[in-house]
């Protein structure tokens, strides 16, 4: 009797101390290489990449672990946000642009009188460096300078030059930014 009832506690102890693992495993169900579902304790190995579902006894889909994405398709992806990204942004700088336009010109008068002001002063400077070309080139027709001399006041010359023409394009360049500045404020201001 006591050997019966030793056995008996040591088998409730068993019973106890190891979980079923029929009750706390998952059925894990996949797809395999044909199409065809399959499930089962353990998924294969070849088939984790492709991804799976865990199903309660009852059959539910518990948990769904998705496949491993191709480095193609992660490459989409970030290709993807990127160009969200960039979308964006492009979105940010033309409202911060909007923006800035509203609260620096009250009228069309205000951006044409900012515009000529810069044109002006651009100007001043082509003439200064016009008037810098003819007195260099003034020195350059006094016979009594070596040929260093000579080379020298012809190098600052063509710098002068070069430079009339920067500004020049400059000049141009601010012609195009006020028109496009003078077109963005009609459109929000909704003038014509």
């Amino acid at each position: 009797m006591i050997r019966q009832t030793i056995n008996l506690i040591i088998l409730l102890t068993l019973n106890i101390s190891i979980p079923d693992n029929s009750v706390q495993a998952r059925m894990k169900c996949w797809t395999n290489n044909e199409g065809v579902k399959e499930c089962g304790d353990t998924v294969p190995p070849e088939y984790t990449q492709q991804g799976y579902k865990e199903l309660s006894k009852e059959g539910i889909v518990k948990d769904e672990t998705k496949r491993v994405k191709t480095k193609e398709e992660l490459e989409k992806e970030r290709e993807k946000a990127r160009a969200v990204a960039k979308e964006k942004e492009k979105v940010r700088k033309k409202q911060t642009h909007d923006k800035m336009l509203l609260e620096t010109y009250n009228t069309i008068d205000d951006i044409n009188d900012a515009k000529e002001q810069k044109i002006q002063a651009i100007e001043s400077t082509i003439k200064y460096n016009k008037k810098r070309i003819i007195k260099l080139q003034g020195l350059l027709d006094n016979e009594e300078k070596s040929d260093a001399d000579n080379q020298t006041l012809k190098q600052q010359i063509a710098e002068n030059e070069k430079y009339i023409e920067y500004k020049i394009d400059e000049q141009k360049e601010i012609e195009k930014t006020y028109f496009e500045y003078i077109t963005r404020f009609k459109e929000l201001k909704g003038l014509d």
